[in-house]
């Protein structure tokens, strides 16, 4: 259609991401309506309407191996790869088992790699000898880790939801494991198996058995039926059926196909009274095999899972660095770097090592690995998880670094391979702080800010040299020198503000290294916010305001309207909490505010999900949300400036010239240090509080000279007035 690929790219960010989303559900939003007023978007949609669902491209299944008795081409037509030689069937994965041939996925899994990392962290630094096939299986340090849910980066109990689970569960044995492994399921959640676990194995409800022959069976998961193997062991016991015939059971309550299920309810009830069960309790044993054995999960796929699960527990609870170094390691290249709306896996491990009490160090071309490695006791950050540091980038430094320490920029430049490592790669070192160490004695925000002007000179001087050495025309006496060192250029050279040095941080490396920009507005957050996240609690009834920072957004459309809403993740100094903002209050303004890195406040109801004796997590459906410029000024009881004694009338003038420049509601007093004591001055002006006046004010007053009351907030001296010009 010869549109262009920014005009593309905007159309598409307007349709949700996920699962079970359609265009045209999608196109009944106000956003893609408004678009769609150009008749070239128009005709866009309409044929975009027309292609959904059909099949694109043909695909390679990842794991997907199709074994025969004879050579394969007698079953099925074959097909070569469209990106490569790999052999395939051209029948889809469905049809392959209908035609009797055995299909088998091995699945690959990364956390494989984690253990295996790990396990040679542990084995350099402290037991040559550790095997992770050796571990004891009732490790009182793991499980007690577990029954506090600290399971973060724990294989298959990482989410919020299975971490709520695993706070109500309290594992004490594998088997519990293995059992919340097959329990989390929707299916289970909502037959109230689950709630029945969990009662059953804290004494709350007690275990019933209808059969004396179905304990032996369902003792290890206290009377319930969560595996599908219990529901064959219970027709073979009780029925007396053969293992093909338990085998196609399974089958039929897997996939509810009713008339099977009748068909085998006769033969279960015959066989049952073989065993003298009378036919009621036969019928209610095989009522309750097709209401939950429905939801069974296969027991052996369960149990390899709770093994590896198992295995990565005890090497968090017991090996703490090496695991969380090998689990970081293992997020290099999967968790993308400034996605609005993903989470970087990256960002909340490394909180969770910071949490456990680990240092993270920066990235340095002189100390870092191209992985994640540990430094005396300390976690150093690998060169690759830097955006745009390619692999071959990374070890280029590091066999540079290794053979000498890297004493300047263009040293840096004249001996790493620029064909791996090009200047955005560089610049993206410096923006991370990897080449802080090349100016030692400087801030990092001017040595960065120095740095990056000298990066196009230093690169483009380096190539000219290995061009030339590459043409035969190398210089007599080695590589060119460097130009000569300037204190007058580097201080003419303004350094890079806080927020810059942050915001590049973020741009390379995914999060905030060096601090956090909500440093800097933090009495600002204070006078806005009735709570921090960390004190949100079930017992809050009354409607809560939280001020922070925007960390995530990830925009939804309503099933029923069509409507657009979103999901925030709203950051402050203590934490990070859930915002739902539904149609109505997304359409009000908050579509305009909410962008990624904006601060601001909201208003909202605290609900906890998942909740259980107060181990939920939190979630605020908003009511209100303002920029936190706004809210300051809407919420603050009053703007307290500090100054001494010896402030002239000069420099009073000014300060009162300054706050009539910003007017707004909030009052304003003057603190001045006296020999008789401290005197509270009232100001005639009020003022908007925001960036421009605190900025003008510790121009005037020096920094941190002012401070914000929040509005409940007492007056510690009744203030006296302060003289109007003149």
């Amino acid at each position: 259609l010869d549109m262009p690929l920014m005009q593309i790219d905007e159309i598409a960010k307007k349709v949700p991401v996920g699962p079970n989303v359609h265009l045209h559900e999608a196109m009944q939003g106000p956003e893609l309506q408004e678009l769609a007023k150009d008749p070239q978007v128009k005709r866009l949609l309409e044929l975009s309407l027309k292609l959904e669902g059909l099949k694109r491209h043909t695909g390679v299944h990842a794991a997907g191996t199709l074994i025969t008795k004879e050579p394969v081409v007698k079953y099925t037509p074959l097909a070569k790869g469209a990106k490569s030689d790999v052999v395939t069937t051209q029948y889809d994965g469905d049809i392959c088992p209908k035609l009797g041939l055995l299909k088998v996925d091995f699945l690959g899994l990364r956390t494989l790699s984690i253990i295996d990392d790990a396990v040679k962290f542990v084995r350099k630094r402290s037991d040559p000898k550790f095997d992770i096939d050796a571990i004891p299986m009732d490790d009182a340090k793991t499980f007690e880790m577990l029954r506090t849910a600290k399971s973060l980066a724990v294989f298959q109990l990482d989410s919020q939801g299975i971490r709520d689970l695993l706070f109500r569960i309290k594992p004490t044995v594998f088997d519990d494991i293995v059992s919340l492994i097959a329990l989390f399921r929707p299916g289970p959640m909502q037959s109230g198996m689950l709630d029945m676990f969990v009662d059953r194995k804290h004494g709350r409800e007690e275990v019933k058995y209808d059969h004396p022959l179905l304990e032996t069976i369902l003792k290890d998961t206290y009377g319930c039926m969560v595996f599908q193997e219990q529901v064959m062991e219970i027709s073979k016991a009780l029925a007396g059926f053969t293992p093909g015939e338990a085998d196609g059971l399974r089958k039929a309550m897997g996939k509810k196909i009713l008339e099977d299920l009748e068909k085998m309810r006769d033969k279960f009830v015959k066989g049952a009274s073989v065993n003298k069960v009378s036919p009621k309790l036969a019928n209610k044993i095989y009522d309750m095999m097709v209401k939950f054995g429905g939801y069974g999960f296969n027991k052996s796929h369960s149990v390899a899972y709770g093994i590896v699960a198992y295995q990565t527990a005890y090497l968090k609870a017991n090996f703490p660095i090496e695991f969380m170094t090998a689990v970081l390691t293992s997020e290099i290249g999967h968790s993308s770097i400034g996605a609005e709306d993903k989470e970087n896996k990256l960002v909340t491990y490394l909180e969770e090592a910071r949490r456990m009490g680990m240092k993270i160090l920066p990235p340095d071309v002189n100390r870092s690995e191209t992985r994640f490695d540990i430094q005396n006791n300390e976690i150093r950050f690998g060169l690759l998880a830097i955006k745009n540091v390619g692999s071959g980038a990374a070890e280029s430094i590091v066999n540079a670094s290794r053979e000498k320490p890297f004493a300047s920029l263009d040293d840096f430049c004249s001996r790493v391979d620029l064909h791996a490592i090009n200047k955005k790669a560089v610049e993206s070192l410096i923006k991370a702080g990897a080449v802080d160490c090349l100016r030692p004695a400087e801030n990092p925000s001017a040595a960065r800010a120095r740095l990056l002007a000298a990066v196009d000179e230093a690169v483009g001087r380096q190539q000219k040299v290995k061009a030339d050495i590459d043409k035969g025309q190398g210089l007599l006496f080695g590589s060119a020198p460097p130009p000569a060192h300037s204190s007058a250029a580097d201080a003419a050279i303004k350094p890079l503000s806080e927020h810059d040095t942050l915001a590049f941080e973020r741009e390379v490396l995914g999060f905030y290294f060096s601090g956090h920009p909500l440093l800097s507005v933090k009495a600002q957050l204070k006078a806005v916010a009735t709570h921090e996240v960390s004190q949100l609690a079930p017992s809050i009834t009354t409607p809560v305001r939280m001020a922070g920072m925007i960390s995530r957004i990830r925009k939804m459309v309503s099933k029923k309207t069509g409507e657009p809403w979103a999901i925030l993740t709203l950051e402050d100094l203590t934490g990070e909490v859930t915002l739902l903002c539904f149609p109505k209050t997304y359409a009000s303004g908050v579509n305009n505010i909410a962008k990624v890195s904006a601060f601001v406040s909201a208003t909202g109801r605290l609900s906890f999900k998942g909740e259980d004796a107060g181990s939920g997590t939190p979630e605020i459906i908003v009511d209100e949300m303002t920029v936190l410029d706004a809210s300051v000024s809407r919420y603050a009881k009053r703007l307290r400036l500090k100054c001494d004694a010896t402030l002239g009338t000069e420099a009073l003038e000014t300060l009162r010239d300054a706050l009539e420049k910003q007017p707004g509601p909030c009052p304003v007093v003057l603190e001045q240090e006296t020999p008789e004591g401290l005197a509270v001055l009232e100001v005639d002006q009020r003022v908007n509080l925001n960036a421009a006046l605190f900025e003008a004010v510790e121009t005037i007053l020096g920094e941190r000279s002012w401070s914000i009351d929040p509005g409940n907030a007492p007056a510690t001296i009744a203030p006296r007035r302060f003289p109007g010009k003149g």
